[in-house]
């Protein structure tokens, strides 16, 4: 037999020291269902370029913005962890999904972290499954905790990027097991001119993206999602301004999930 437990980032805080602290020498793998929601946009463009490391296909529908958008200065930044020991640990039973959600709602207004902008961006529910190796099926499921993240919209534009997220992992017993949060306090401090979407389409054809690929693997990717928005640099890595960036979503030639931003300035 062997343990599953996949998926868990966490700000990859938790790390395989602590898993085996708790679990021994298993294989772990999380099972989590996450929502996240989508926008529909005018005007479809369907174009493929190569690009320094892929082939990039666009086929998405482009959002109408405006010729200048604001930027906004870094006051400063905020981070917390909590309970970091706590959060991978078998449990005898969690919330629902529905509860969690209330649970991590007033836990973040008590502390008056429930900040304007912030909205749940994934919900995911943990727990250790027990595989028989012989018949591949599972014998047993063991709960873990349910996770509440967020993330952030600056005037209604989404903020991507590692900075700017907050997770709330709940247990039994309404029990915080975990909670993260970094979060830059800005301030409007201008306005500034923005490229057009095959303007940005062009720079992300050459790469030219606000977090530099690395390595030479040449995978197809596929766009599917464009918008406006900002980017958020790791916490704790120094960042004075919040400029407006193009947005892609899409997937690559193994099915992953992408984001790319290039600057929109």
């Amino acid at each position: 037999m062997h343990m599953d437990l996949g998926g868990v980032d966490l700000n990859k805080m938790i790390s395989l020291t602590l898993l085996m602290l708790v679990l021994g020498a298993c294989t772990i793998h999380c099972v989590t269902e996450s929502e996240a929601s989508d926008e529909a946009f005018s005007d479809t463009i369907e174009s493929k370029a190569c690009g320094s490391y892929d082939e990039i296909v666009i086929n998405a529908s482009v959002p109408e913005v405006e010729e200048t958008l604001p930027y906004y200065k870094v006051l400063k930044e905020d981070k917390i962890h909590e309970n970091v020991d706590k959060v991978i640990k078998p449990r005898g039973s969690l919330p629902s999904e529905e509860e969690a959600v209330k649970i991590a709602n007033e836990f973040l207004d008590e502390r008056n972290y429930l900040l304007e902008g912030a909205y749940i961006s994934f919900l995911d529910t943990y727990t250790i499954k027990t595989i028989n190796e012989d018949t591949n099926t599972v014998e047993k499921e063991t709960p873990v905790f349910v996770r509440v993240s967020y993330n952030r919209n600056l005037d209604s534009y989404p903020v991507v990027g590692p900075g700017d997220s907050m997770e709330v992992c709940i247990g039994e017993n309404e029990e915080i097991v975990y909670f993260f949060k970094t979060w830059r306090e800005v301030e409007k401090a201008g306005e500034v001119s923005i490229i057009d979407a095959n303007s940005a389409i062009e720079k992300l054809r050459q790469n030219e993206t606000v977090e530099k690929l690395a390595g030479s693997e040449k995978y197809p990717i596929e766009i599917n999602e464009i918008e406006i928005g900002y980017y958020s640099e790791t916490t704790g890595k120094d960042q004075s301004y919040y400029k407006p960036v193009w947005i892609f979503r899409g997937k690559d030639g193994l099915g992953y999930d992408i984001v790319r931003c290039v600057e929109a300035t």
